[in-house]
């Protein structure tokens, strides 16, 4: 049986007691299970939260000695529960730490479960996290860098991959198991304690397109076109700083963005460094995205979606006793909303035409999107008083469609709820409601009525007559976009890159490796950064005996290998056939841009193809050298 707010239902057999291994009923119904042993207010006293069988609490107070009342009050109520529930805390599973601003002030007194001694640790695992006792997470970035750099190892085995597959498997396998939690521990990762995670990053570049392990590491990063540590650090903190904000004012984690804010010179936030760098961005007005848009039972609306095959053109040309067009525009600064309203002769009132159109916002709070479903909650809200008739809502933004046919935790809840509270207005009278998306290259007569009306906004000057909520999604890609490291490389760092390639790092390197096999972009990676297997190079790590080239002419560096050595001039003939005025060029040859290049400057694949081929026709850059 179960019971509910004192209800209980009838009761059944079970043919199979328990559930199997991973069954997602399992982390639901531990909800129900633990929840009068969880369920506490979460404010500057202490709190508790859990992950199915994982339970943690805490207390707060000014000295560890005061805390030790509230540790034992909690041990209290969790072996009542234990009793309760007949559930079992294991005693060797249980640990016990206390944070606090200077050592001295901490406590070793052991805590007694079950007549056994738990005495406090200096570090514990929060789930997945280490926290140590002064919170300078210098085991958890270590041990991130470890279970990095076993899963960058298992990529570099893989033989056969494409710089692009390679690239991809990256993000998708090693990135993350890095990045866990980094918005926790970002700050305190810096300098050397940031080096075994730089060395995850150069494996991976050697992984994706073969730099050797001795490039520095934002030029293996610009060679393999992956994003810094950094870089992907301060993305996760800055979405997971937008999301605080878009919280409901209920969760306690909303109210304290505010002292996150303040100035401390000691033991700031470790969100205090986004804060300060967000500072100018208006994250108190944004919208709130609750953790659903509808509840489950809700029944969704119609839409119908062209897949291709004109149905949705057909559909919106039939005999709807109400048709309504709805559009967006997003141009000078500004975004505007339009539509027009259809009524047939069925209709009382009818037929005739309205039109509407308003300046939704600035285009750093809102977007095209935004303004699709604020245009559809718009239109519907000013329907005529309708009974048993059928009305189409056409839209030519299939995101917007998609989003109202399946809403989710996403922006443009408010208006989504607007739009069903319409709809549930609509079908109480007994009429049927259908959205329908038609692609702009249909040129749908009421479409182009209600992108004219959208235009109209936005035009040069249009001011909002009304504030709304700022969208989650637009305010997260500006805030990244205004903290996008610069893209180019650090002053002391690749003498010989920036000489060979000043466009580092940039998108370019994509089309340089993406479509060559691994041996092809060892090749070509070893000749772009200068640390190569040539005696020049060799002899400054001490393998070879002397930086002559074999010819005896001259130090074997890469532009005496690739021009000048007269051991392979039979093999030249395809590299100066490419051109003739850029003839010894190596940023030319190498898909570099030098000084005298424009701003319309590409890459000539096919002098990096040539040069490829020539080096490997040689052998000189294979592994035996």
């Amino acid at each position: 049986t179960i019971q509910v707010n004192g209800q209980t239902s009838e009761m059944q057999s079970l043919p199979q007691a328990g559930l199997p291994q991973g069954s997602p009923l399992s982390p639901i119904l531990f909800l129900f299970f633990n929840a009068d042993l969880v369920q506490q207010r979460i404010d500057c006293y202490g709190g508790a939260v859990a992950f199915v069988d994982d339970f943690t609490a805490w207390v707060t107070g000014p000295t560890a000695e005061s805390n030790c009342d509230g540790i034992k009050s909690i041990i209290k109520k969790a072996l009542d529960w234990e009793r309760r529930s007949g559930a079992t805390f294991e005693t060797e599973k249980t640990a016990i730490i206390h944070f606090t601003r200077k050592a001295y002030k901490s406590d070793s007194e052991p805590f007694t479960i079950r007549g056994q001694l738990v005495r406090p640790k200096t570090q514990v695992k929060v789930l997945g996290v280490i926290m140590d006792s002064g919170l300078k997470y210098k085991e958890h970035i270590a041990r991130a860098a470890t279970k990095g750099l076993k899963a960058v190892m298992e990529l570099q085995r893989l033989r056969g991959l494409t710089p692009r597959t390679a690239r991809q498997l990256f993000t998708t396998t090693v990135a993350p198991v890095v990045d866990y939690a980094s918005n926790v521990w970002m700050h305190a990762c810096k300098y050397r304690r940031a080096s075994p995670i730089n060395r995850v990053q150069r494996i991976g570049a050697n992984a994706i397109v073969g730099t050797f392990l001795t490039v520095a590491t934002s030029v293996a990063e610009a060679e393999a076109h992956i994003a810094s540590a950094h870089e992907r650090f301060w993305r996760r903190a800055i979405k997971m700083w937008t999301d605080l904000h878009t919280l409901p004012t209920t969760n306690p984690l909303r109210s304290a963005t505010s002292r996150i804010r303040k100035f401390r010179r000691y033991n700031r936030s470790p969100f205090y460094e986004v804060a300060v760098a967000l500072n100018g961005f208006p994250m108190e007005e944004l919208e709130t995205v609750n953790p659903f848009t509808l509840a489950p039972w809700v029944e969704r609306v119609q839409t119908i979606v062209d897949d291709g095959d004109n149905s949705a053109m057909t559909q919106a040309d039939l005999g709807w006793a109400v048709r309504t067009a709805v559009s967006s525009s997003a141009r000078n600064g500004v975004v505007g909303v339009g539509g027009v309203i259809e009524i047939s002769a069925s209709v009382r009132g009818g037929p005739k035409l309205e039109r509407f159109s308003f300046t939704l916002g600035m285009r750093t709070e809102q977007n095209p999107f935004s303004g699709q479903l604020a245009a559809m909650a718009y239109a519907l809200r000013h329907l005529p008083d309708l009974e048993y008739r059928s009305v189409a809502l056409l839209a030519s933004n299939k995101a917007a469609v998609l989003t109202v046919r399946n809403p989710r935790q996403q922006s443009g809840q408010e208006y989504v709820g607007c739009i069903y509270d319409s709809i549930n207005a609509l079908r109480n009278k007994g009429n049927v409601v259908a959205i329908i998306w038609i692609p702009t290259s249909a040129e749908h007569r009421l479409l182009e009525m209600a992108k004219k009306e959208a235009r109209s906004a936005s035009r040069d000057g249009a001011v909002p007559a009304q504030k709304f909520p700022g969208m989650r999604s637009t305010t997260l890609n500006i805030a990244r976009s205004s903290q996008r490291i610069s893209k180019r490389l650090p002053d002391n760092v690749g003498k010989f890159s920036k000489k060979v390639d000043m466009a580092l790092p940039g998108k370019h390197t994509r089309l340089l490796y993406d479509d060559l096999s691994r041996r092809e972009a060892s090749v070509l990676s070893q000749l772009r950064t200068g640390m190569a297997r040539l005696n020049g190079y060799l002899f400054r790590i001490r393998v070879a005996a002397s930086q002559q080239c074999a010819c005896g002419q001259a130090i074997e560096t890469v532009e005496h290998f690739l021009f000048r050595c007269t051991k392979w001039t039979a093999h030249r003939t395809e590299m100066l056939q490419c051109t003739e005025t850029l003839r010894g060029n190596l940023s030319f040859y190498l898909g570099g841009k030098s000084p005298s290049d424009d701003a319309k400057w590409k890459p000539s694949m096919q002098a990096v193809h040539a040069t490829i081929r020539f080096a490997m026709a040689t052998g000189r850059l294979d592994t035996q050298y």
